[in-house]
């Protein structure tokens, strides 16, 4: 039985926006139900795949080594990054003389104070940790060799990959016959962003702006903890024109044009929901033409109100300063009277208001 392990390694919970936009993708839901149908069948894995998430890539590579019957991966295209973790778990790995294998260290984005990227260090660590045991298991090479390997993000080729022990033949090797692989058509990032600009000007007019609906349902769109890099397509190849898209994939362009103008009202639905916040006006009017999320205007917010603290602080201690007050502050409080001075104190008081009245003819 064949199976394509085409396209991203994603989580299982990723997996729905790739069937939406129709894009290739493998999630290990995916591999465990083709694997469940063959049902003990020898299984030829043909593999094309930049990576992905690499805890995907990792439950993929234990799904692969406990099934119970044999499993040879054809790598056909690419096996990098998760998906050259998630191969180690067949029980041969085959390889095209076109074919690469790419091996590099986990990678992730983070943000916040000192101890979130202490943490996030370490995760990073442990994940590393996890794909040197199911490359040292593959390949027979020592740790130290096999991190020197992923801190050079090394590519190899088809007979690299056999000499390093990522594969442990060449498909073709005792014919003529070689297969060139064949590459489909990338949409480039920049002509996406193309799309989705146009898209929005031509379905949500500025008018539409200040009338947003709140709250508008949309499907969430979570993030994988641990990414990969992957390789952008050189200047010129594979690409379309904007119009040639629209001619010759209209479902695509529609289906874009309604996330791109669903996720353009929540960003602005999200904004207006801040309004009310102190200093935010400004920050909320600049975000709605940039494109910044309310979560990037919330940290401008609050970075001004630190500011706003700090700078009424320094202008309260200026008007001290210039009043003063810290002078008479500095001064030493005069000492506290003893029992004795204030009963001398009330005596004499005594005296004095006696003294009056008698003066006034009082008793």
């Amino acid at each position: 039985m064949r199976i394509n392990f085409h396209g991203t390694v994603v989580s299982n919970d990723d997996a729905w926006i790739y069937d939406w936009f129709e894009m290739d993708y493998v999630s290990p839901r995916s591999v465990s139900r083709q694997l469940e149908q063959a049902n003990g069948d020898d299984i030829e894995l043909y593999v094309n795949s930049p990576g992905g998430d690499v805890w995907a890539g990792s439950e993929i590579y234990t799904i692969l080594r406990e099934y119970p019957g044999n499993i040879i991966a054809k790598v056909v295209g690419v096996a990098a990054s998760a998906a050259s973790v998630a191969i180690c778990g067949a029980k041969t790995v085959f390889i095209s003389p076109t074919a690469q294998v790419m091996v590099h260290r986990s990678a992730t984005e983070a943000r916040g104070n000192k101890n979130a990227f202490d943490q996030t260090s370490q995760m990073l660590n442990s994940v590393d940790e996890g794909i040197l045991n199911a490359y040292e298991a593959k390949t027979g090479k020592n740790r130290e060799e096999l991190i020197a390997l992923m801190d050079g993000e090394t590519f190899f080729s088809a007979q690299e990959a056999v000499a390093n022990g990522f594969a442990d033949e060449i498909m073709f090797a005792h014919t003529e016959k070689v297969v060139a692989s064949v590459a489909s058509a990338l949409l480039p990032s920049e002509l996406i962003n193309k799309i989705k600009t146009k898209l929005i000007k031509a379905n949500l007019a500025p008018s539409d702006l200040g009338n947003v609906p709140v709250n508008t349902p949309t499907p969430p769109v979570p993030v994988a903890s641990v990414t990969t890099n992957t390789q952008t397509p050189k200047e010129g190849e594979g690409k379309m024109t904007y119009e040639e898209l629209v001619a010759q994939h209209p479902e695509l362009v529609d289906t874009i044009s309604q996330a791109a103008v669903t996720a353009e009202r929540n960003r602005i639905s999200s904004l207006s929901q801040m309004e009310g916040a102190p200093g935010a006006e400004p920050f909320i009017k600049a975000a709605i033409l940039s494109g910044e999320t309310a979560g990037d205007v919330a940290m401008k917010i609050v970075q001004a109100s630190a500011q706003r603290q700090t700078q009424e602080g320094a202008n309260r201690q200026a008007d001290a300063e210039a009043s003063g007050v810290n002078a008479v502050a500095n001064q030493a409080p005069p000492a506290k009277p003893t029992d004795k001075e204030k009963q001398d104190a009330i005596v004499a008081s005594l005296a004095a208001r006696t003294a009056a009245m008698q003066k006034k003819g009082g008793k």
